[in-house]
């Protein structure tokens, strides 16, 4: 599979490239540095609906694009969640999960490209990307608010850490991490053919 450059991809590439800009921020000294954090993370998610919604406004759809597109979401989600964990919002094994399931059906896809039989992406799997997405807006857009002084000046002591409470924090993780499951285990079914291709050929080599 050849690297396209097109300007769908670029945007999909400037992703990826924001990820560490992100984590030096969000780690950063509280106030200013946590905002601009805030702000990175919601260009690089609105950036994968731009970049997706312009492939396809402008036919400029590729195999490398439905490879990459999806690579860049998982690097940024997993980055954002171990970020997180690492802050103690949540526990670091559903961020194993999460982060292992998609780098199982990241090698999965390569094998599949490889081979000829391309991996198409479920649309219970495009729905975990988009709410994980969306939890961690949530996360990013409370914590970032917890930054702003005016903010926390006018509202009641104990609001926003309410928003962050375990029973909201937790819970969303607990469905987040089920959701992998989930998906895991539907395209390890529906691309079984694969994983035999996988398997044998691991086999050849070992008894040649």
């Amino acid at each position: 599979m050849k690297p396209e450059i097109n300007f769908p991809n670029i945007v999909t590439a400037l992703r990826i490239l924001l990820t560490p800009l992100f984590i030096w921020l969000v780690m950063g000294e509280p106030g200013i540095m946590v905002q601009f954090a805030g702000l990175i993370f919601l260009i690089a998610a609105v950036s994968d609906w731009y970049d997706g919604w312009y492939a396809r406004r402008y036919n400029k759809m590729s195999a490398f694009g439905r490879f990459f597109d999806p690579l860049a979401d998982k690097v940024l989600i997993g980055a954002a969640f171990f970020v997180f964990a690492s802050l103690d919002f949540f526990s670091f094994w559903m961020v194993f999960v999460i982060v292992g399931r998609d780098i199982l059906v990241t090698l999965l896809r390569v094998v599949a490209d490889l081979k000829g039989q391309p991996v198409v992406t479920s649309r219970l799997a495009k729905w975990k990307t988009a709410l994980q997405l969306t939890f961690l807006c949530y996360i990013i857009g409370v914590v970032t608010l917890k930054n702003v002084e005016w903010f926390t000046a006018r509202v009641a002591a104990g609001f926003i850490d309410a928003l962050l409470s375990p029973w909201i924090v937790e819970t969303g993780m607990i469905v987040l991490t089920l959701l992998s499951l989930i998906t895991a285990g539907q395209y390890l079914i529906e691309n079984r053919h694969t994983l035999r291709i996988l398997v044998n050929g691991s086999l050849a080599r070992t008894t040649s």
